[in-house]
């Protein structure tokens, strides 16, 4: 008996990496490399920016994303002529973040940040009605991530002009994906025996339930795959350098990093209430294996206690992948600062996801991503001594190829636009907040695996994915 668990490609996108991590920087659409907002969100867009802090400065905030969407069966694609859009159901995510910095001396300054740059989850419903399941909860239907990363920072400002930083990332992850396992493309097992029972028609063969005429997509299980507190290590470089009193340019490398999972994986039988159409025999003594009108569900039923199908480990592995971005930030004029920066995601790392479990076959998923590009373009003017107002926007590329968009990552170029603002309340004291709106383009996609006798390709789309979401930022700043 296989089963179709896979581990989660939600994270493996430009889509779900989270790039808001401080109200300020959030506002300027991310564009925060060249010129940092001195709230200590620096640690993650530039360490070389945490020289010359003057004593200690504490930030925390959060951002929550709000996000819609749905998908749309071609005419004809969908069996419930009552139903051709599946809506999201995702409730609102809270995305936390904070950072303390502290000038050693002129020249030296410390830090240290915690940051979720992953960590979003994806809900959609298992049925569209008491008579029909949605296909896509077949890839996923609750899928969660997260990803906290904990940055200790070191900056040194090496002449007036250039300043460097650096500081080793640890990752705590984890991850969760839900799934609907599917009948037909199981092996019929003996259930007094365990032994797979010999197709009639194939000698050699095992039968499967699809030869029986059971529909593909006859959920008879549901999946989870666990796991958690899991640890990686990278690290974060950042260089800046001020070409003169109004130019300043900054670059920041982020690399690769590696997290190996090792979960569990647990199925729950779904009743089919379905029975065995006829007589399956032995080929080569023509005693009856199982008699027809056996409920079917009592021939999975060992599976679940004993069998394949019971609680078991999982392996797996995910690569965050290297980030470079490079920027530059203009004084336009004594109130009004223009910045802009470009980044680059290596998603192409991330070609394939090999699965090790316990007692099902092992197997490997073909992934395939792309490099993505980003480019974020932001200003800020102070329109009082104590408020500053800020405005931006950024476009990003997609990572996941065109057969590889399923209900795990709906996901497509993006266009976003923010808006926010910095108040200075006292010397010691500043809040920022934000509002981000992400409008992703509409994009093919599948809601549903190969078949055995299929690739994995474009033909399998059935539909069309709609995504979008609202970001609300809020940081508060200690100046000491």
């Amino acid at each position: 008996m296989g089963a179709g668990l896979w581990a989660p490609s939600l994270v493996q996108a430009q889509g779900f990496g989270v790039y808001e991590q401080g109200s300020c920087a959030m506002a300027r659409a991310g564009a925060a490399v060249a010129d940092g907002c001195g709230d200590g969100s620096s640690i993650y867009f530039n360490p070389a920016h945490v020289a010359g802090t003057d004593g200690f400065t504490a930030s925390f905030g959060t951002t929550v994303i709000d996000v819609g969407g749905n998908f749309t069966y071609d005419p004809g694609a969908q069996t419930s002529a009552t139903v051709d859009e599946v809506d999201l159901d995702n409730d609102p995510l809270p995305v936390p973040h904070a950072y303390l910095t502290y000038g050693l001396t002129e020249k030296i300054g410390l830090g240290l940040g915690t940051y979720v740059p992953y960590g979003l989850e994806t809900r959609w419903p298992t049925r569209l009605s008491d008579e029909t399941v949605f296909d896509g909860a077949f890839e996923g239907f609750d899928n969660q991530l997260q990803a906290i990363y904990v940055q200790p920072t070191v900056s040194y400002q090496v002449t007036p002009n250039l300043s460097i930083g650096a500081g080793p990332v640890a990752v705590i992850s984890s991850v969760e994906l839900n799934q609907l396992q599917d009948l037909s493309p199981q092996t019929v097992q003996n259930p007094q025996t365990g032994e797979p029972v010999p197709d009639p028609a194939n000698p050699g063969e095992d039968l499967q339930f699809s030869q029986l005429g059971i529909p593909f997509h006859t959920a008879f299980a549901r999946s989870k795959l666990d796991a958690n507190n899991e640890f990686g290590l990278g690290a974060n470089f950042g260089v800046s350098y001020q070409v003169s009193n109004r130019l300043r340019l900054g670059v920041r490398y982020t690399t690769p990093i590696k997290v190996d999972y090792e979960g569990d994986a647990t199925f729950e039988q779904v009743p089919t209430n379905l029975t065995i159409p006829a007589d399956l025999t032995d080929p080569q003594t023509g005693g009856i294996l199982i008699p027809a009108g056996t409920p079917i569900d009592d021939v999975l039923r060992s599976q679940f206690s004993s069998g394949q199908l019971t609680s078991q480990s999982v392996e797996t592995e995910i690569t965050f992948p290297m980030q470079l971005v490079a920027g530059i930030s203009v004084q336009a004029t004594e109130k009004l600062m223009l910045l802009a920066d470009y980044q680059f995601t290596g998603w192409s790392s991330f070609d394939k996801l090999p699965l090790e479990f316990g007692q099902l076959e092992d197997r490997t998923r073909p992934e395939d991503y792309e490099d993505t590009h980003g480019v974020r373009v932001g200003a800020e003017y102070d329109l009082l001594a104590p408020l500053t107002v800020r405005a931006g926007y950024l476009f990003n590329t997609a990572a996941a190829p065109d057969k590889s968009v399923t209900p795990l990552l709906p996901e497509s170029e993006r266009n976003q636009f923010t808006v926010g603002f910095g108040w200075r309340v006292t010397d010691a004291v500043a809040f920022n907040v934000s509002y981000q709106r992400l409008q992703q383009n509409d994009r093919r996609g599948r809601v549903r695996g190969a078949l055995p006798d299929e690739d994995l390709s474009t033909d399998l789309n059935q539909g069309l994915f709609s995504f979008n979401a609202n970001l609300i930022g809020a940081t508060f700043t200690l100046h000491l």
